[in-house]
């Protein structure tokens, strides 16, 4: 197929090349009031918890306020099979020294010490060093282990019990900072969390973003024009809007549509036809009715929503 024209050729072989991203966060009104709110909790020392559905940027927003500390991270991530060793740590095995003494020939004397190596989790190193501590997806773990956090919160003390343990307890450095992050309770594998635990921590629920937000960052995370990316934005709306869906597309959707058609927009090849395929494909991989001609038919009709220009 003949380049389009105007199109340099190494662009075309490795269109990702032309690809620019001005940052890693999309900023505006609504992204950095979140932002500010959620920082100045953290830096006031409370535990801050961002809950909302799969997709949101919970993650990214938590690693966002991380570097705002200015402070190393440490990040772990929820899961069934954690255990309170987890965030305590535990004993990895011990080291067996012996020593021979043969300084006199007929004599032998013989001493023999043991020590038990103890691994400290990523929970307690965070805290004596004063890192700041990302819990991701913590409500996929057991209202057990996660009780560890309890004191921690609330004293900013971690207790150990096991006899093993060089301290029985680590203080937080006053520079400790915990960032949490979940889903809602309905989703596989997710957990209650325990009333004691919510009542230490603040709760940012997230919510989809404005249409105009979500054009920008999905603009920002791919690459595209602003202009292609309202496109994006409005085509992926449309579909969410029927009442045949059970389940609304998240941002990612949107994200994953713009970054699959960002080659075909800057070698000059993304027709109507060719970007509704696209969006078909992904639409309907998250187990929606999409098909390509009707998609194409939406893109062919003006704006009409909020991001009518």
């Amino acid at each position: 197929m003949p380049h389009a024209a105007g199109i340099d050729a190494a662009l075309v072989e490795n269109p990702w090349l032309g690809l620019r991203r001005s940052g890693r966060y999309f900023q505006n009104a609504e992204t950095e009031a979140l932002f500010a709110r959620a920082l100045g909790y953290a830096r006031a020392g409370v535990c801050v918890h961002l809950a909302g559905p799969a997709g949101l940027g919970k993650t990214t927003l938590a690693l966002r306020i991380a570097q705002a500390l200015g402070r190393p991270v440490a990040f772990m991530t929820g899961n069934e099979w954690l255990g309170s060793r987890d965030f305590i740590g535990g004993e990895i095995g011990q080291t067996v020294t012996s020593v021979v003494d043969r300084y006199i020939q007929s004599v032998r004397r013989t001493e023999q010490s043991a020590r038990i190596d103890w691994k400290e989790s990523i929970l307690g190193q965070a805290m004596r060093c004063g890192q700041t501590f990302i819990y991701d997806e913590f409500t996929r773990a057991s209202p057990e282990a996660n009780a560890a956090l309890l004191s921690v919160l609330e004293e900013g003390v971690l207790v150990s019990t096991d006899g093993a343990s060089r301290q029985h307890y680590i203080e937080a450095h006053p520079d400790f900072r915990v960032l949490l992050t979940s889903n809602p309770h309905d989703y596989r594998g997710v957990k209650a969390s325990p009333d004691a635990l919510i009542d230490r921590m603040v709760t940012l629920r997230l919510e989809e973003p404005s249409a105009p937000t979500l054009a920008g960052i999905v603009a920002l995370r791919s690459g595209l024009d602003p202009a292609t990316a309202r496109r994006i934005v409005e085509l992926v709306l449309s579909v969410q809007r029927t009442e045949e869906t059970q389940a609304p597309p998240s941002m990612r959707t949107a994200i994953l549509v713009a970054r699959l058609a960002a080659p075909l927009r800057l070698a000059g090849r993304l027709s109507d036809a060719a970007l509704a395929e696209i969006a078909a494909d992904v639409l309907r991989g998250r187990g929606l009715e999409a098909d390509a001609v009707s998609l194409e038919a939406k893109l062919a009709t003006p704006t009409t929503g909020e991001l009518a220009q």
